[in-house]
């Protein structure tokens, strides 16, 4: 009897091998932070409450609207037909809201995927192969650069300067440029609103950008996952403006944030360029999200005005979030457009300040950088209380 083991690892294809010896520290970890961590730091610290501040989520939940129609759903007389069918593989009502919200004239330009992180992966999966170059911020969503770097591709930092709020100046669009030119990235990947810091781009900017990059034969996705929160009432700011204009550019939108659906799993992006959108499809699941999502959104999206309140909400708890922060000396931050913040304390590491506030139940976000961990954290908003017990913590440090 042959008692020898097969090594499996050796069995896994190049894409396998990199995602599992050559992560990406991020804000989240699969596996991480479930009701099993929970209990034992816990026990460990002999706590009654964790604080959830690691998950980018709009704690304000969703419309009223929504949660009500998610009812009427599950009580319907119709249900079990409802759950056994597939969902719509069209989409087309979603669709056409989606086409009127970003005034493109064609609703097949839009796709949708299961979260962002899924699309994010599907454009990785469909433009890179081994040794391409792809160009990040620093910082910057983590996700990039790991699904990135499962297809063998290379990642190049543009440096965000604190100095300069983390955000572009005239220095960064020169070296920006000269990246384009000596090094010839395939791919751009932007955040706007950035993420960790929270911080929009400033006006044009994403044009130039895109401008810039068409010059080289380079591709930018646009990823606005935070973008409803600097949208203006009754529409949105976006880059999908562009693209009747560029066809070398991919907006990703998803209704995970601001919106308070993150458990549908609902994302979208949106090209008017056929042989993207045709090659995306190529990787996408034929049916990668529940009609009980489609629903939803479309009922979200019926009720936008509810995003007004959430950007008010969000807007008084920075400001008390904030003035709290003004009276702890040792703590610094980055104002930001968003319901997510990166701060940091001036004597403490980022990774001694994550411990400290989890040994008082108070879980954060990493936040790295090419050369090593970040000295800032992230944050998300939660109730003013919440917000009111973490300055205190960090008050006691």
């Amino acid at each position: 009897m042959n008692t020898t083991k097969i090594k499996t690892n050796t069995f896994f294809n190049l894409g396998t091998q990199r995602a599992l010896y050559d992560k990406v520290m991020g804000y989240a970890k699969k596996g991480s932070h479930t009701p099993i961590h929970i209990r034992e730091v816990k026990k460990k610290y002999n706590l009654n409450k964790i604080y959830r501040f690691d998950l980018g989520q709009n704690n304000e939940g969703c419309a009223a609207e929504v949660s009500n129609r998610f009812i009427e759903l599950i009580q319907s007389e119709n249900i079990r037909d409802y759950i056994k069918k597939y969902p719509e593989f069209i989409t087309r009502d979603l669709r056409l809201k989606l086409a009127k919200l970003h005034n493109v004239p064609d609703e097949d330009w839009i796709l949708f995927s299961a979260g962002l992180d899924q699309m994010i992966s599907i454009i990785a999966s469909s433009f890179l192969e081994l040794n391409d170059r792809i160009m990040v911020n620093s910082p910057s969503f983590y996700l990039f650069e790991e699904y990135s770097k499962r297809m063998g591709a290379i990642a190049i930092y543009l440096k965000l300067k604190e100095e300069d709020g983390f955000k572009w100046t005239t220095e960064t669009f020169d070296e920006y440029r000269g990246i384009l030119k000596k090094l010839n990235p395939k791919l751009i990947w932007i955040a706007n609103p950035n993420n960790p810091t929270g911080v929009p781009y400033q006006k044009d900017l994403i044009d130039y950008i895109v401008d810039e990059a068409a010059n080289y034969f380079a591709f930018v996705v646009v990823d606005e996952a935070y973008g409803e929160y600097t949208d203006p009432d009754g529409g949105v700011n976006s880059a999908s403006r562009l693209l009747k204009k560029y066809n070398n550019l991919i907006v990703l939108r998803t209704f995970s944030k601001a919106y308070g659906l993150a458990s549908l799993r609902i994302a979208y992006a949106i090209s008017d360029n056929k042989d993207i959108l045709d090659a995306l499809r190529i990787h996408s699941n034929y049916f990668p999200i529940t009609q009980f999502s489609f629903d939803l959104a479309g009922v979200a999206l019926d009720h936008m005005d509810y995003l007004e309140k959430v950007r008010a909400v969000t807007q008084k708890r920075k400001e008390f979030f904030i003035e709290e922060l003004k009276r702890i000396p040792d703590v610094s931050y980055v104002n930001t457009r968003s319901n997510i913040m990166m701060i940091k304390h001036n004597k403490l590491s980022g990774t001694e300040l994550i411990n400290h506030l989890e040994k008082k139940g108070i879980f954060v976000s990493v936040v790295n950088d090419e050369e090593s961990i970040s000295p800032y954290i992230r944050l998300t908003f939660g109730f003013e209380e919440e917000n009111s017990h973490l300055a205190s913590v960090l008050k006691q440090v």
